[in-house]
C-alpha cells in the first residue's frame, strides 16, 4: 500500500529529491540541503512512520518505499529527478531508477547494501531484539545508532543523535516494520537494469556497509563510479556534509571535482 509521504521544497532549480535511510526523516539532510538548495530543487520528505508522516501500520518492502517516492514525486510535480538516498534510501532509488528510468536522471548512493550479508543480518537481529526488549527509550535508541558512526563521529556527534531521537521517537512496532524491510533489501536482481549514470558514495569508516558494499553496488552497476569519504562512517551527510555536497555537486552538475 502507496501513500503520499509529508515534504516540503526548498531552493530553484533542476529538481533533486533527497531519500532518507532507515529510522530517518527529512532532518537528516539539513547539513547539506544549504548547499543543495543553491543550485537545485530539492524534496525532503518523511518516510512512512517517520516525522510527519504516519505509520499506516501494515508490513512494507522497498517497492513499496518506491511507490511512495513516485507518489511524493507527483506531489511535488516533479515528473523526472536527480535521485539523493542514503542506506535503505540508497536501494530505494536505486530500484526506483531500474523500475522507472524515464522519471530518474542521476542517483548518488550513500552507503548502500547490495544485499544483507551474514554481517547486517545480525545487526538488524540486534535492532530487533531492542525494539522487543524493555530497554529505555534512550539505550534503545543509542543501540539503533552505534551502527552509523565513525570513531571521529562519537563524542562529536552520536549524543545529538541520540538526543534527537529521545525527543522525537519513533514507534517501536515502526522499527520492526523497519527492520523486516530492511532484511529485503536484495539490488542484485535490479543493478543491471539501471541506466541512469550512478555514484555510489561510502565513508571509509563505514561499520555497518561500508567500501565493501559500495564497491560491490558499483561493480554490478554498469558504468558507475565510486567515492570514499574519508575519517567517515555509514552517515557522510551528517559527519562529513562539505564532503558530500560537493560530491553530488559534481556528479549532479559534472564540475570539476576539487581534492
Amino acid at each position: 500500500m502507496s501513500l503520499t509521504p509529508a515534504f516540503e521544497i526548498v531552493g530553484k532549480g533542476p529538481e533533486a529529491v533527497l531519500v532518507p535511510g532507515t529510522f530517518s526523516d527529512r532532518r537528516t539532510w539539513l547539513k547539506i540541503v544549504g548547499a543543495l538548495s543553491r543550485s537545485f530543487s530539492c524534496l525532503l520528505y518523511d518516510p512512512r512512520g517517520t516525522g510527519d508522516t504516519a505509520d499506516p501500520g501494515t508490513p512494507f518492502t522497498p517497492d513499496e518505499l518506491v511507490d511512495d517516492l513516485l507518489a511524493v514525486m507527483d506531489a511535488a510535480g516533479f515528473r523526472r529527478a536527480n535521485l539523493v538516498g542514503h542506506s535503505l534510501g540508497a536501494t530505494v532509488a536505486l530500484i526506483a531508477a531500474a523500475r522507472n528510468p524515464a522519471r530518474i536522471h542521476r542517483v548518488v548512493a550513500v552507503g548502500p547494501a547490495l544485499h544483507v550479508d551474514a554481517y547486517i543480518a545480525a545487526v538488524l537481529d540486534n535492532w530487533e531484539a531492542l525494539a522487543r526488549s524493555d530497554v529505555t527509550d534512550e539505550a534503545l535508541h543509542m543501540g539503533l545508532v552505534l551502527p552509523a558512526f565513525g570513531r571521529e563521529a562519537f563524542e562529536r556527534l552520536v549524543p545529538a543523535v541520540v538526543d534527537e531521537l529521545n525527543r522525537h521517537p519513533i514507534l517501536r512496532e515502526t522499527i520492526l516494520r523497519y527492520v523486516d524491510c530492511d532484511r529485503a533489501q536484495d539490488l542484485r536482481p535490479f543493478a543491471g537494469r539501471v541506466d541512469a549514470p550512478v555514484l555510489v558514495a561510502a565513508g571509509q569508516e563505514d561499520g555497518l556497509t561500508g567500501p565493501v558494499h559500495a564497491q560491490a553496488v558499483a561493480a554490478a552497476i554498469p558504468g558507475s563510479t565510486v567515492e570514499l569519504i574519508d575519517g567517515c562512517g555509514h552517515t557522510p551527510q551528517i559527519e562529513r556534509p562539505a564532503d558530500l555536497a560537493r560530491l553530488v555537486l559534481h556528479f549532479f552538475e559534472r564540475r570539476p571535482l576539487r581534492r
